[in-house]
């Protein structure tokens, strides 16, 4: 029983909850446009969280869940070039702020909504 109960604690296994999100639009420099980019998708990976845009896969961390905040909300410490927070409400709608550093600080926020998996 002992060899299965470890054996168990190494297969791999799903994300606690994905989230599939519509980024509607993103503002930055004081002007908003239509976001141009593709879904962002979250997902929730044992200790951390997954934000991938376009292919590109951030990791951050939990600062809340919807059990305990109301809300799914993860920081996404410097990597790629760029920080940043991710927020999930119980309605579905998300909202972003990327920071990131080139010459001057450049912040660019983004709303949507999101459909949840799991979570």
């Amino acid at each position: 029983m002992k060899t299965l109960a470890f054996a168990l604690l190494l297969l791999p296994t799903a994300a606690l909850a994905d989230f599939d999100c519509a980024i509607a639009q993103q503002c930055g420099g004081g002007a908003c446009e239509p976001f141009g980019g593709g879904p962002m998708v979250v997902r929730e990976v044992g200790d951390t969280w997954q934000v991938e845009i376009d292919g590109t896969v951030y990791e951050g961390y939990s600062t809340t869940t919807m059990d305990t905040g109301g809300e799914v909300s993860i920081v996404i410490p410097p990597q790629q070039g760029m920080s940043g927070l991710v927020s999930i409400y119980p309605t579905g709608e998300v909202s972003f702020t990327a920071h990131a550093y080139s010459g001057q600080a450049i912040a660019i926020t983004g709303s949507g909504n999101c459909a949840g998996v799991g979570g």
